[in-house]
């Protein structure tokens, strides 16, 4: 680990096939009601991934229903790297995002960002 940077890893189990999750992950629409407003997404590496909150990401990492991996900027912060990988586990999906080189000022902040996003997420998957 980086000195004076922190990661999470947040892993939750929705009652939804991987195509659902990954809709939810990276449709626009969907993306306004659980984490952001988009301004521009572009499911290809090195695409835009902005949202209007103020992210400005870039696609690191892309495999269709398994792996979405981001540079992730948010205003005034150091860039760091958010990672959705999921899992089918029977009829449900894993999803464990980690979130690595984040400035440890902001760890805590954004621990309790993901988790209520996640609980948006959830709700959004109607479960």
């Amino acid at each position: 680990m980086d000195p004076g940077h922190c990661e999470l890893r947040l892993t939750r189990r929705y009652d939804a096939s991987p195509a659902e999750v990954w809709a939810a992950l990276t449709e626009a629409d969907s993306l306004g009601r659980w984490l952001a407003a988009t301004v521009a997404i572009e499911l290809a590496p090195g695409g835009a991934f902005e949202l209007a909150n103020g992210v400005d990401a870039r696609v690191r990492a892309l495999e269709p229903e398994r792996v979405l991996e981001l540079d992730w900027r948010f205003a005034d912060e150091d860039p760091s790297v958010v990672r959705f990988e999921l899992a089918a586990d029977g009829d449900a999906t894993l999803l464990t995002l980690d979130h690595r080189r984040i400035d440890e000022r902001f760890g805590m902040a954004y621990i309790s960002r993901w988790t209520s996003a996640l609980t948006r997420f959830a709700r959004e998957l109607g479960r």
